[in-house]
């Protein structure tokens, strides 16, 4: 193995931030290895947490729920309302990690909207087994509505 070369660059606090989030998630990794794996061509999944919810019924997390295939990092959580929900159907979306849930999207709350897909760019490490969850509760007394819930999860290759 060659000997190593020291570089300082300069980043944003919030990354800064995350790479030691990584640091801690993937502890047998060296900053190297993991500069190495954030810049290689990925293998990205799609998983699809959608549901139609019944009037005045919801689902918790441990009933709705994806168990990640490999250790990576989620990179984006997509939720659509259709038209109708008019702000009656709460959402939130978290992954469950060693016997916590830690919610991702909101990180505090629930959305709650009409006739929208919103689309948020996150960066939360998994590791291969974690469940990817999300609950969803409908307050509306007469309608289904079925939401849209997409957590796009990318491979951490080292």
């Amino acid at each position: 193995m060659a000997e190593a070369e020291w570089a300082t660059i300069p980043v944003r606090p919030e990354t800064k931030k995350y790479l030691e989030e990584l640091k801690k998630r993937y502890r047998f990794a060296s900053y190297d290895e993991l500069v190495k794996a954030l810049t290689r061509p990925k293998r990205a999944i799609q998983l699809d947490l959608s549901r139609e919810i019944p009037p005045v019924t919801g689902i918790l997390w441990n009933e709705n729920w994806k168990e990640v295939p490999f250790d990576g990092q989620i990179t984006q959580v997509i939720v659509h309302f259709p038209s109708g929900c008019n702000a009656l159907v709460e959402v939130r979306v978290g992954v469950y990690q060693e016997g916590t849930v830690h919610w991702i999207c909101p990180k505090e709350g629930f959305l709650a909207l009409d006739d929208v897909t919103l689309t948020f760019n996150i960066f939360w490490p998994v590791r291969k087994k974690d469940r990817v969850c999300a609950e969803i509760y409908n307050y509306d007394d007469r309608y289904y509505h079925r939401i849209g819930i997409t957590v796009v999860v990318e491979e951490m290759i080292y």
